[in-house]
């Protein structure tokens, strides 16, 4: 028997007061950045639906993501709060999340810098300083522009408050517009706005007067606030002694009902998002810190996964309440969850930013790459059981069969699922078993026991093949992709073989234990992104590998999905610190007794083996045969998981 969650998180689960309002628990959802807006500046059915799960999972606050108070701002599928029709949709999910038992807050926002000028005219700024994300130079705040900035910021509260809303958190955190008036780095400004610590809060304090009186007495208001900006060429610059000096004088005037805690900046924004290897809670010391000396309530963010994680932050005294963001993606009711007291259900957050961080900066929508139905509630919410459960065979134990064996079995089917292998995980466990991928573990564990509790049949080491297919009513083929030349055909594709006699020695196989190099190794990159980071990182750990050399045709290894995962400069470091030797810009013509000659001559070796990192595809199942995943095409662990929890709905 469970024991209640009451009793094993007494803090977590007490009521608090947050200024002028009541949270029945002490984990809210924060906003992040999904882009589940209507489109037209609207609030729209995606983000209600989205929002409303949050608050039926048991969040004692849930938040809409940051929200442009001014037209200078738009950037993104977002709410308008700067225009009148926002309204009406906002009112409806404030009553919605009211129903739920939780309070809704928002985070009233302008993105300084961090704009370009297509679509929205120039950015704006407290100086001509540039965003670390856009090569272009923002237009300098004229007097009138900050007295109608501080009207707008008014206006956005009134109409949050007319709508129902609970809280109010004005950004001015990272280098958005009012953090970059706190930062001499940004505001280089002469007049009453820029010089001092006093000037540059200046505009903060005016804001927020004109919030606060906007808001009344019901609604709280607060501010969003980054400990650091953590600028690299700037490591002595806007750190925790400027912000709590801020925050302090913020205090004194009465401005703020409490103070939500995050760090980073676009300069570093691996603080923003912390990546799966950041440290558990890590901003909890300093978030202590603020809290005994400021006096008022503390909300902390930063990679707390558990709920043993968030009592502990609470119970100590470093947080008056925890907030997150990814774990309310990756599992809705992970709060209702611990209060029921079926913490082994929960999906885990892994911090890989892949669906929630990459896809919004590159397509959005964005989502989570283990659980499909964030910001598809429409679509993937209900899942409802067959009338006539059938025998399931799901041949491949990947992310997509582990995701098609525990949907189908969700809705009644008698599912078998058979792997070649005697493990589950397919490409998911390679990562797993990689440096600083450990956390990638905790889902497949929770496949395994969701599989479990389902009563699906797992066949481990039991071969299965298109030829001779599993009995079943409907047979499932999640068997992945095969080791390939792909990749060289984006810069060579008349190479239809392959780079001439650089063998088969592939590096997925490697690391499976099917192939073994040792001595002086080459590796051939030609994919990028984590396959080519994991395996370089994998075989600088082997005693064996003596000597490694790595090309790769990239600026720099691991580029561009590093980059959009925030995960690049720790890998970076890590590499640095390996035997590996990395020729980057570098495209390996042809290898001929263990000597590899390059694009531009020269030749490199000789080498005792050679290790491709030249993609997969998709291996062959019937052309009418069910599949999902990497055997439709290979797209990695988001796609897969996608398409499985699509396909086992119509089953």
């Amino acid at each position: 028997m469970s024991t209640p969650s009451a009793a094993r998180y007494p803090t977590l689960f007490s009521t608090f007061k947050l200024g002028p309002i009541t949270l029945k628990n002490r984990a809210v959802m924060s906003g992040h950045h999904l882009g589940l807006g209507d489109g037209f500046g609207g609030v729209g059915e995606r983000l209600h639906r989205y929002i409303v799960a949050r608050a039926k999972g048991g969040a004692a606050m849930v938040g809409i993501e940051s929200c442009p108070v001014h037209p200078s701002s738009v950037k993104g599928i977002r709410p308008h709060l700067f225009d009148e029709d926002v309204v009406p949709g906002l009112a409806a999910l404030a009553d919605a999340v009211h129903e739920a038992g939780a309070r809704l807050s928002v985070i009233l926002w302008h993105a300084g810098h961090n704009m370009t000028h297509l679509g929205a005219g120039p950015a704006w700024a407290p100086s001509a300083v540039p965003s670390a994300l856009y090569n272009e130079t923002p237009k300098t705040m004229t007097r009138a522009d900050i007295r109608e900035l501080i009207a707008a910021y008014a206006a956005a509260a009134r109409r949050c408050r007319s709508a129902g809303l609970d809280a109010l958190e004005v950004q001015t955190s990272s280098d958005y517009l009012l953090g970059s008036f706190l930062n001499p780095a940004f505001n280089r400004r002469q007049d009453e706005y820029g010089g001092s610590p006093e000037n540059r809060l200046r505009l903060i304090c005016e804001v927020l007067d004109a919030v606060r009186d906007a808001a009344g007495t019901g609604m709280a208001v607060a501010v969003r606030t980054s400990i650091a900006h953590q600028v690299p060429s700037d490591p002595q610059g806007y750190g925790e002694a400027q912000s709590f000096a801020a925050m302090q004088e913020l205090v004194r005037r009465g401005l703020v009902d409490y103070v939500s805690l995050i760090s980073g900046s676009h300069f570093a924004l691996q603080a923003l998002m912390p990546p799966m290897h950041t440290p558990r809670a890590e901003l909890r010391a300093a978030a202590g810190r603020f809290r005994r000396a400021l006096g008022i309530p503390i909300t902390v963010a930063g990679r707390m996964r558990t709920a043993a994680e968030a009592e502990d932050v609470l119970v100590s005294g470093d947080a008056d309440v925890v907030a997150s963001a990814r774990n309310w993606i990756a599992d809705a009711d992970w709060i209702a969850k611990v209060a029921a007291g079926q913490e082994a259900t929960i999906r885990p957050c892994i911090s890989c930013n892949q669906a929630c961080t990459f896809a919004q900066r590159s397509i959005g929508p964005a989502t989570c790459s283990i659980n499909p139905e964030a910001g598809r509630e429409r679509e993937l919410g209900f899942l409802d059981r067959v009338s006539t459960p059938r025998d399931i065979a799901v041949v491949g134990a990947g992310p997509a069969g582990l995701e098609a064996a525990r949907v189908a079995a969700l809705r009644g089917h008698r599912v078998t699922l058979y792997e070649a292998r005697r493990v589950l995980g397919g490409e998911m466990r390679l990562a797993a078993d990689s440096p600083g991928r450990d956390e990638v573990a905790a889902v497949l564990d929770w496949w395994q026991r969701e599989l479990t509790r389902l009563g699906v049949n797992v066949r481990l080491g039991e071969m299965v093949s298109p030829e001779r297919p599993p009995k079943a009513d409907r047979v499932v083929w999640t068997i992945g992709a095969a080791p390939s030349p792909t990749a060289v055909w984006r810069r060579r594709p008349t190479l239809t073989d392959g780079i001439p006699g650089a063998g088969t020695i592939h590096g997925r196989a490697v690391m499976a234990g099917e192939q073994r190099v040792a001595g002086h190794v080459l590796v051939i990159d030609e994919e990028g992104g984590w396959p080519a980071i994991s395996l370089v990182e994998w075989l600088a750990k082997r005693p064996d590998v003596t000597l490694l050399t790595v090309t790769t045709p990239l600026h720099h290894l691991g580029v561009p999905d590093l980059v959009a995962t925030v995960e690049m400069p720790e890998a970076s470091r890590r590499l640095a610190a390996t035997k590996a030797k990395i020729l980057a810009n570098t495209l390996v013509g042809r290898v001929e007794n263990g000597v590899a000659t390059l694009g531009d001559g020269s030749t490199i070796g000789p080498f005792t083996a050679v290790v491709l990192a030249t993609g997969t595809a998709a291996r062959p199942v019937p052309e009418d045969g069910l599949r999902a995943g990497d055997c439709v095409a290979p797209r990695g662990w988001w796609a897969a998981v996608d398409d499985a929890a699509r396909l086992a709905r119509t089953l």
